[in-house]
């Protein structure tokens, strides 16, 4: 196998995404990361002026999360408070491509079965060890068995092996979108050393120990969670660029604080008492834009979805699943949660316009809104009322919203609904247990390869696992050509309608704040704390 250098090897994996992708799409997958801010404040690049170090970052979350063992869960909350602390081989930049990260380069055969990692040299851990190539095996590994993501690739990995500074993927089938999945930061193959790999094993991590810029200090329960700079961190020498390049710890000390109420977190920002709040409610983006002390930032491309269990329970059934999307009507549910018509879209594709992904395949299910075929469809069926019980929560301000306007729908088309209303974490520990719901509420960030989408992993509550979905998907995985990857995808979309084994209704922005005076902080889909200057 013919060995590249560094330069080619970073070349050829901006051209494998960009294949994946389709090269005619990315701008529109840049600004889905990018976001964007209100003009005149200080999300600027750091280039600008002399960086300053000192001080300390406050930021107000949504609640308590559930784990930071990252690799196991698809949280967005995790992701956000271990991105400082965890990297991967490779990371996203700013446009969605991939650029490496603790890898220096990769090659891969010629059949596609067989993919080369050569690693970054003298990289330590947090805790003073030096990275070597059997730390990553054993978290690929590992990422393999416990993430929803890890899993879906390592249906065709055949082997995973260190070779001195190097590591060998043997896979049994191409797979396309197999760097994505070793990039995307949510489920994410981060890299932990062997020790710790082994003590967890499948279970749950046992120490928090990654390369990234901040470690690890404290996860106090309810209060926050803290990490500090990472003084011997090994800074990569490309300019920042989203989540790639370097990465400068420029603020002494991190600290997540779980704010549950959405107006304590808006508030708090105003007040100076935070520095950021994630997800704040859409209809106060008007009086925030005028807000002097706080900047506003919209992050685009989410979109809202109710999850149907299909491994237990009444909504193992297809019929009685397409009955409840029939009596769904969309308008109304995305208006009250969202407010502002410039920040939600009713689209039946998950992909929004100028992205290469966009079609309305599968559009005939879509916003049907139709209370009588939803009968029917109920009776055809068996449907005689019983117990529809569906996680929500309020600590996402939308997801609440969301579910009790359509709620109310299915009990005015005669549907049994048991809205149990719970923390995040609680409703992340049930979903995982198929004898404790019917339904459920989340989101989706934009991702740049639909192979990403959560609802295609058989291993994601849910469980979408029919052998005509599984056949489709890895055909789409196993698919190198960019033209008849977006055929397939329709496929895929229009399978989804059919099958529904979630409710889609629409796409939305998400808004985060900040305060002003915050240099280099930029928003996007998961909170970035390096390369920004604490206030001072």
């Amino acid at each position: 196998m013919a060995r590249r250098t560094r330069t080619q090897a970073t070349r050829t994996t901006r051209r494998g995404f960009l294949t994946t992708v389709a090269a005619a799409g990315i701008g529109a997958a840049s600004s889905a990361w990018l976001a964007t801010a209100e003009p005149g404040g200080e999300h600027a690049a750091l280039a600008a002026a002399p960086m300053r170090r000192g001080g300390t970052l406050k930021i107000a979350e949504i609640g308590e999360p559930l784990t930071l063992d990252i690799p196991s869960t698809t949280a967005g909350l995790t992701t956000n408070l271990t991105l400082p602390v965890f990297e991967e081989l490779f990371a996203f930049d700013a446009s969605w491509r991939i650029q490496p990260s603790l890898a220096s380069g990769y090659s891969v055969s010629k059949d596609g079965l067989t993919y080369t990692f050569t690693l970054r040299s003298n990289v330590p851990f947090h805790n003073g060890k030096i990275m070597t190539a059997d730390d990553v095996v054993a978290s690929l590994n590992r990422w393999g068995k416990v993430s929803p993501y890890g899993a879906v690739p390592y249906k065709s990995v055949e082997s995973v092996t260190a070779a001195g500074n190097t590591v060998v993927m043997k896979l049994t089938a191409p797979s396309a979108p197999l760097l994505a999945f070793l990039t995307f930061p949510v489920g994410a193959a981060a890299i932990m050393p062997k020790e710790v790999i082994d003590a967890a094993g499948t279970g749950p991590l046992k120490q928090f120990i990654g390369t990234g810029p901040y470690k690890f200090v404290e996860w106090a329960p309810d209060r926050y969670v803290h990490h500090t700079r990472f003084d011997q961190y090994a800074v990569r020498s490309e300019p920042g660029n989203g989540m790639a390049g370097r990465k400068d710890a420029l603020a002494d000390d991190l600290f997540y604080y779980p704010v549950s109420q959405v107006a304590t977190r808006l508030a708090g920002v105003q007040s100076g008492d935070y520095d950021i709040a994630d997800q704040i409610n859409t209809d106060a983006y008007a009086q925030l834009k005028q807000d002097p002390r706080v900047q506003p930032g919209v992050v685009p491309g989410t979109f809202l979805t109710f999850f149907f269990n299909k491994r237990q329970g009444v909504m193992t059934n297809e019929k009685l699943r397409q009955a409840v999307a029939v009596a769904m009507d969309m308008q109304p549910i995305m208006e009250a949660t969202f407010g502002n018509p410039d920040l939600f879209t009713i689209d039946s594709s998950i992909y929004p316009k100028g992205t290469p992904w966009y079609t309305n395949a599968g559009g005939t299910w879509y916003n049907v809104h139709n209370t009588d075929q939803a009968k029917q469809l109920a009776k055809e069926a068996g449907y005689s009322g019983q117990p529809i019980r569906w996680l929500s929560t309020q600590e996402y301000d939308y997801m609440f919203k969301s579910t009790v306007v359509a709620s109310t729908q299915l009990k005015e088309a005669g549907f049994n609904v048991d809205l149990q209303v719970v923390e995040w974490a609680t409703l992340l520990d049930r979903r995982a247990k198929a004898d404790e719901w019917d339904m459920f509420v989340t989101s989706h960030s934009f991702v740049p390869d639909p192979s990403l989408i959560t609802v295609f992993s058989s291993a994601y509550p849910g469980w979408w696992d029919t052998q005509t979905k599984n056949a489709l998907f890895a055909q789409f995985n196993a698919e190198s050509d960019p033209k008849k990857r977006i055929q397939l995808w329709a496929k895929l979309q229009t399978l989804m309608y059919q099958e529904e084994p979630i409710v889609r209704p629409g796409g939305f922005s998400a808004l985060l704040l900040s305060r002003r005076g915050l240099p280099g902080f930029q928003p996007s889909a998961w909170i970035v704390p390096w390369n920004v200057q604490a206030v001072k």
